[in-house]
């Protein structure tokens, strides 16, 4: 089982971002889950270096299409994985919201 909280460092634009992400009380592995996180977000750091014309826009929607699939992948109902992917979006996303940020050589 997991720990109720996964610490998170994200670097943007000169600033260290510090996250507590919440997690499901079902997550086997809260290392798995940041390793994932660091290497998907690494990923798309690669892909946008290499290519210029990528917008915001872009990133959500290729990130939606990715998530769609992996969603299709869940052996549960339709609604259940719904549902799920809304409630650990919204708890992400409500993380996000209230972390702090800080110059990046002061973080």
């Amino acid at each position: 089982m997991s720990t109720n909280k996964l610490p998170f460092t994200a670097l943007q634009r000169g600033a260290a971002r510090h996250i507590e992400f919440p997690l499901h009380p079902q997550t086997v592995d809260a290392d798995q889950v940041g390793r994932l996180l660091e290497g998907l977000l690494d990923t798309i750091s690669r892909q946008i270096d290499d290519q210029s014309q990528v917008s915001d826009g872009d990133v959500l929607q290729s990130l939606c299409m990715t998530l769609a699939i992996r969603m299709n992948m869940v052996k549960a109902p339709s609604s259940t994985v719904r549902n799920l992917v809304s409630t650990l979006l919204e708890q992400a996303d409500d993380a996000v919201a209230s972390s702090i940020v800080q110059p990046a050589g002061k973080a």
